[in-house]
């Protein structure tokens, strides 16, 4: 798929032969397991993956919990440095040094290599230890696929110093030109992409997991009186996102909804975003299947916030958020609030009827969708069909893997 591409991909069926799959190594920061984000992401991705053709060398700052890791995988821990004083005052100074220093990390991993005689490295662009997988691939000759999730270059601004942050985005170039495939979450991604750096890359949406139960029906008969609940679930990690849930709740208390919050915030942290009322209830992450069953059950309404903050705006307009995939499998409606360069809203305004789009940052902007929302009935279950429409194409596991298989499998000796 060229750089340009925005259709969803259509799926070939299964015929491609799993034979012809490398014998790969993951190395990265980004821990392989089902839980949430990139991680899961991840984890979806290898879940067909034969097992003894693969092996996980993940960065020790982010590992993963041993009982959500791919079944029948070796994983291995990846030495990379103390994660904690990534959260002190040196962070700048500890960042730089882990950042230099992740390429000669490469022999850490000869060891490994040597054992399990790779044929392919796999690495996703984050942290620093993506730096280790390409020197890797490098010294021993073997393909690079590099998965970009988000803009890292932009992302590490503020936690780089100019010179080293100067040094990235210099090394990103040079390693995203080098990769055998690069895999970009959005076709905005891979379109900036190609622009900054010279070489087309290869659109690969978000996936569900296997098995997401496939809903044809808008979910439950809401009972006269009953109030709207709107949900968002997710990892609460940026200013922006927290801010996003703070002003909905605070629209939703005046409007007379409810706000449920799936999400990893603890007590301390649903104080200190202020995320506190009688309308507003905070929900643990659960496992994708059950938070689907909850979703359907409980929930009318699933929200999905971009930051306006102008230090984000190159990873809103290229990355694209993970949690769309999973919620167009619900069959509610969606509610995107973002800038109109943001990588949601522009997917949403070329998938006409697939969500509620709010482009404006201003509180009495959303107030306005969430009241059209509330009232009208008939409206929410078009949004809810479209999204499960749409969302199929988009963001099927079995397309999803057969692209991912066909990028990397070696060549057929067969073929010509």
């Amino acid at each position: 798929m060229s750089a340009l591409a925005s259709r969803p991909a259509e799926s070939g069926g299964a015929g491609h032969a799993l034979g012809n799959l490398p014998r790969m190594i993951y190395v990265g920061d980004v821990a392989v397991e089902s839980t949430v984000a990139g991680s899961t992401l991840l984890y979806r991705l290898l879940q067909n993956y034969p097992a003894d053709r693969l092996r996980v060398a993940e960065g020790n700052i982010s590992s993963s919990q041993p009982d959500k890791r791919l079944p029948d995988v070796k994983y291995e821990e990846l030495k990379v440095g103390v994660g904690r004083l990534l959260h002190t005052r040196f962070h700048y100074l500890y960042s730089s040094v882990l950042h230099l220093t992740a390429p000669a990390r490469a022999a850490r991993l000869s060891k490994v290599c040597r054992a399990f005689a790779p044929e392919a490295v796999l690495t996703v662009a984050h942290g620093y230890s993506w730096l280790t997988a390409a020197r890797l691939s490098m010294k021993a000759h073997l393909p690079l696929h590099l998965i970009v999730h988000d803009d890292l270059v932009s992302a590490q601004k503020s936690v780089l110093p100019a010179v080293i942050h100067r040094r990235l985005d210099r090394e990103f170039g040079e390693v995203y030109r080098h990769a055998t495939s690069r895999l970009c979450a959005s076709p905005y991604m891979a379109e900036a992409f190609a622009e900054r750096y010279g070489v087309a890359g290869t659109v690969l949406y978000p996936s569900r997991a296997a098995g997401v139960p496939k809903y044809t029906a808008f979910p439950r008969r809401r009972e006269a009186g009953d109030k709207i609940v709107f949900a968002f679930a997710g990892t609460v990690n940026t200013r922006g996102y927290a801010q996003s849930l703070v002003t909905l709740a605070s629209v939703l208390g005046s409007a007379g909804g409810e706000l449920i919050v799936y999400s990893n915030l603890n007590a301390a942290g649903i104080r200190g975003c202020g995320l506190e009322g009688g309308h507003v209830s905070v929900r643990p992450i659960v496992p994708v299947g059950e938070l689907l069953e909850s979703l359907r059950r409980d929930v009318d309404v699933l929200f999905v916030p971009m930051s306006f903050a102008a230090e984000d705006a190159q990873n809103m307009k290229a990355g694209f958020p993970s949690k769309i995939a999973d919620y167009t499998a619900v069959g509610l409606p969606l509610l995107i609030w973002g800038p109109p360069y943001c990588s949601a809203v522009r997917w949403a305004r070329e998938n006409s009827g697939v969500a509620e789009v709010v482009d404006a940052p201003a509180a009495a902007a959303l107030g306005d969708s969430v009241a059209r929302l509330m009232r009208d009935a008939q409206y929410r279950r078009s949004l809810a069909e479209a999204s499960l429409h749409k969302g199929r194409g988009f963001f099927a596991h079995d397309v999803a893997v057969e692209k991912f298989h066909l990028l990397v499998a070696r060549p057929d000796p067969g073929q010509k």
